[in-house]
């Protein structure tokens, strides 16, 4: 699926061989940096929901999107994607990943739902992807705001959690919000860079689905 990623070339891969090898070499500290279970799941995952040519002409925007993997993943299923992160540094891989994956030039804007994400035209995706975006509970309701406002009538939101937030704490909190929210459970060998030392990660995505009429949310 992936050409190279990282900040080093590593050749033709598939989404299961992708990933950090190279990239959790770079630091332990900065989280962006890395890539973590519930990303790497997340981005199989949407190979095999999608397929080669569903995301064709999609406009897709991944929320937080540190290295862009997930991101990425969409950009070569045919979609339209824009980056979204509040660390600089994180979007200057963004771009070297896209141009390494035939992507260039890649969208990205600088920041979050409450510092840039004004930038973003409201009902204007039909997918937003994020992994580890939703640990913190108190970040829901913007979030849940932020999703209404963006996503087009009718469109989808796919959430990445490796079981850290309860489940029906968060499935409420986003009904309240006004998505219909489902679950899927998806395994993830970890850490990919280490066959003999791999365990199985379950990890939860979410399916969040904005009705068909519904008016965007102002913010």
């Amino acid at each position: 699926m992936l050409r190279e990623f990282a900040l080093e070339p590593i050749g033709p891969v598939s989404i299961e061989e992708t990933s950090a090898q190279n990239l959790l070499k770079l630091s332990t500290h900065t989280y962006w940096r890395r890539v973590w279970p519930a990303g790497l799941g997340l981005a199989a995952y949407i190979t095999d929901r999608f397929g080669a040519d569903g995301l064709r002409d999609h406009q897709v925007l991944d929320l937080g999107c540190g290295v862009g993997l997930i991101g990425i993943v969409c950009g070569r299923l045919g979609a339209r994607v824009t980056f979204l992160d509040r660390e600089a540094a994180a979007l200057a891989a963004v771009r070297r990943n896209c141009r390494r994956n035939g992507l260039a030039p890649a969208q990205t804007i600088g920041g979050d739902w409450n510092h840039g994400g004004e930038r973003l035209a409201p009902a204007t995706y039909d997918l937003v992807v994020g992994g580890d975006v939703v640990y913190d509970d108190a970040e829901w309701p913007a979030l849940g705001t932020g999703l209404m406002r963006t996503l087009r009538p009718g469109g989808l939101a796919l959430l990445a959690d490796p079981g850290w937030v309860p489940d029906v704490k968060l499935r409420a909190a986003f009904r309240r919000s006004g998505f219909a929210v489902t679950r899927d459970r998806w395994t993830v060998s970890w850490p990919p860079w280490r066959p003999t030392h791999r365990q199985d990660k379950i990890i939860n995505i979410y399916t969040l689905r904005r009705a068909p009429s519904a008016p965007p949310h102002s913010q």
